[in-house]
């Protein structure tokens, strides 16, 4: 049976089977934002179009990118932008946004993205990247709790997965691959004995194997006839 949830709902159902007991024979993580949710302005997850601060994948969640951004303090915000967006300038950006909420509330993404430009320096602007991206990148992986939901959602996963199941992930971007990569590698390993210990004392075996062990990557014919899956990062395993 198929089953689509959306980014924050996956680690939740996921729980809820394997508690209950229930098998599956392969899981398939699709990491990916819904790119229908992305391409509507109102829902304010792109910089190129002004729309309000929003950024949630489920409209019935509380916390907004509005609040994120106005109700963080400077060291917050800085730590959300370099953590999650990899941003070189996350402080001056931060500095820049407790400044200008001084004086009035960010509403619209139009307003952070001109904080956002004026905060780094002019070569920077039009360097490497697109400061506004990783920015917001950053404010909706934090929205949603992207990492932390596929943080639970992998032990989950390999809970419900039966003996010679298998598990695919395919992620968009280094941080969730990374997450990926370190479980895969953790599971493989099995025993969690500290490094100076001579022989393994805990006991544990490992659960998974990946097949293959490094990431797949799309093909320069698959990024043509679809530019998105450029960043696509598929990794897969068979449990034990």
């Amino acid at each position: 049976a198929k089953v689509r949830l959306l980014h924050g709902e996956f680690s939740q159902v996921l729980e809820q089977l394997s508690s209950n007991g229930v098998g599956a024979d392969a899981i398939l993580l699709d990491l990916g934002v819904s790119s229908m949710q992305l391409d509507r302005p109102e829902r304010g997850f792109s910089y190129a179009a002004d729309a309000p601060l929003d950024m949630r994948m489920d409209p019935s969640a509380e916390r907004t990118a509005r609040d994120v951004v106005n109700d963080s303090d400077e060291r917050d915000l800085a730590a959300i932008f370099h953590r999650y967006g990899e941003e070189r300038y996350a402080r001056q950006i931060a500095r820049a946004i407790v400044k200008r909420r001084r004086k009035e509330p960010f509403e619209r993404t139009g307003e952070l993205v001109e904080t956002i430009k004026q905060a780094i320096p002019a070569p920077a602007r039009f360097g490497e990247g697109y400061p506004p991206k990783r920015v917001f990148q950053a404010l909706r992986i934090e929205v949603n709790d992207e990492l932390g939901s596929l943080e639970h959602a992998l032990p989950a996963a390999l809970q419900m997965l039966r003996p010679v199941g298998h598990l695919a992930v395919i992620s968009f971007h280094s941080l969730e691959d990374r997450i990926v990569k370190r479980f895969l590698r953790a599971e493989e390993h099995g025993c969690t004995c500290p490094p100076e210990f001579p022989v393994c004392a805990c006991g544990a075996r490992p659960t998974l194997r990946a097949t293959p062990r490094r990431a797949i990557r799309p093909s320069a014919a698959e990024v043509a006839r679809n530019p998105r899956a450029a960043s696509a990062r598929l990794r897969v395993a068979v449990k034990l």
